[in-house]
């Protein structure tokens, strides 16, 4: 199973570098990151210094931890080298760490900050990124998970089409999270403070089927 899984995240790993080299991704991407995450980040910027240090765990190639105002950022990301040869002017300064989430090269309670935005459902083994996660996060640090999140029928279906039909699946995504599972994960390693709804496409048909973007601010 743990091998199965591992040759389905190398597989829609592929499918993602794929997507960040077609023409015309990054200045819509960054857009929306800024858009739904810079007024969260924004507003935690202000308990910061020049000293409180960042970790953006599946940062991507538009690297959200770079939108505070403060602090020295590392970005982490098993694309890293890849983005830096596709993307070379656009990523930030910072320190960049090219690996995997579930093995985070860094010591115990390492940062003030740590975030994660369109990040989790793409992972491995999304426990034990978060198990690194509340490693590395000081005892008073503060996490931001952004995630998309499926109404509970949907995420079934997509659950079902991943095991049974993987033709259909939706490849750069390996997982599917409700509510409330991603409450229940959470809340296995974090408490959660806030819950904040950045998106919902209310133009949908159905737009209670549709999708939405959350973000989390949890604290150990």
């Amino acid at each position: 199973m743990v091998n199965n899984r591992k040759d389905r995240w190398q597989y829609a790993q592929t499918k993602e570098d794929s997507f960040w080299k077609r023409e015309d991704v990054f200045d819509d991407q960054i857009d929306r990151v800024v858009s739904r995450y810079g007024p969260v980040i924004s507003e935690l910027s202000k308990g910061l210094t020049p000293e409180s240090h960042i970790l953006d765990v599946g940062c991507g190639p538009t690297c959200a931890g770079k939108l505070f105002s403060t602090g020295s950022k590392s970005f982490l990301d098993p694309l890293m080298d890849s983005y830096l040869k596709t993307y070379p002017e656009k990523i930030p300064e910072g320190e960049k760490l090219c690996c995997p989430a579930e093995d985070i090269p860094k010591e115990n309670e390492s940062f003030d900050v740590v975030v994660s935005f369109n990040a989790l459902d793409h992972m491995i083994n999304p426990a034990e990124v978060l198990s690194e996660i509340r490693r590395v996060l000081k005892k008073d640090g503060t996490f931001l998970l952004g995630i998309f999140l499926h109404p509970a029928p949907i995420a079934f279906l997509r659950r079902f089409i991943e095991k049974c039909l993987p033709f259909l699946r939706e490849d750069a995504h390996p997982y599917s999270f409700t509510p409330a599972s991603i409450r229940e994960l959470l809340g296995k390693y974090f408490n959660i403070s806030r819950e904040i709804r950045v998106y919902r496409k209310d133009s949908a048909l159905f737009p209670s089927l549709h999708r939405e973007d959350w973000v989390f601010v949890c604290k150990k």
